[in-house]
């Protein structure tokens, strides 16, 4: 039975969620098409600006419009909506055809801690690694990791006061469950920790070397206690491991109840993100 989409996503549990959209009528978003043998790879710059976009208006709301503006401006549907609308548009009128050309509704999987959040971040950014699209994250072009990874390269190489005070903005923050909470958890670690992982992940992963696991472990899996198998199997299968939840077990029974499921998938993958 499909659910709401209001109960799927509560910002007030996690502001974290993984979104999904697939194009129908056998259509191709992006790349070559085979059925074709046209390439699509400009409409990835579409999709790049048009996040930039959205961004800017966000930054850029009227003071007396705020108030009636903020629910829509932090909502993933009315986000998806502006996003998916544009790129729909321009690909149907580039096919010369009219028509669907996304699912009626986008996927979302709540990211409800930073076991999730790590692993699902994973899994988006070595996707051009796993389809072998790319032999390498430098070289995946119109993705966030490339960008972040040039910045913080760039960082690295700059020596002035101005890099200096920069630095924190390409730490991963942590992950709070309420910032008004005394205690806050998470995961300590920088963007450096956050390359070293990755680094690890898709060298394991990538096609010409399917088995290869690296013996020396990334500190964070070994902070977490995540077993190097479990890793891998959640950077590859993410989506296809859990249904519209991820975290905690008990977190995820909760949330499916709240919602008004009665079943949860991801009972043993989230028990191997979650070893203590």
């Amino acid at each position: 039975m499909t659910i709401s989409r209001r109960k799927l996503i509560e910002p007030h549990i996690t502001p974290f969620y993984h979104v999904i959209n697939r194009c129908v009528r056998r259509a191709y978003l992006c790349g070559d098409d085979p059925y074709n043998g046209k390439n699509y790879q400009h409409r990835r710059g579409w999709i790049v600006n048009k996040i930039k976009q959205l961004a800017a208006d966000k930054q850029q709301a009227l003071s007396n419009l705020v108030a009636e503006w903020q629910q829509r401006l932090g909502s993933i549907s009315w986000f998806m909506r502006c996003l998916n609308e544009e790129i729909a548009r321009k690909a149907n009128k580039e096919d010369q055809c009219k028509g669907a050309f996304w699912e009626g509704r986008f996927k979302s999987q709540a990211l409800l801690d930073e076991q999730a959040l790590l692993s699902c971040m994973m899994y988006v950014d070595l996707n051009p690694i796993r389809a072998g699209v790319t032999p390498s994250l430098e070289q995946s072009d119109f993705t966030s990791i490339q960008q972040r990874i040039r910045e913080y390269h760039q960082t690295k190489v700059s020596r002035s006061s101005k890099a200096s005070s920069s630095a924190n903005h390409f730490q991963l923050l942590p992950f709070v469950g309420g910032e008004h909470q005394a205690k806050t958890v998470g995961i300590n670690f920088a963007f450096a920790d956050y390359l070293e992982l990755i680094d690890w992940t898709g060298r394991c992963i990538r096609n010409d070397k399917k088995g290869f696991i690296g013996s020396n472990q990334p500190k964070i899996l070994q902070q977490l206690g995540i077993t190097s198998d479990a890793w891998l199997e959640h950077s590859e299968q993410f989506m296809e491991r859990y249904a519209n939840v991820s975290g905690k077990w008990s977190q995820m029974c909760a949330f499916k109840q709240r919602i008004g499921g009665h079943w949860c998938k991801g009972k043993s993958a989230s028990h191997q993100l979650h070893p203590s």
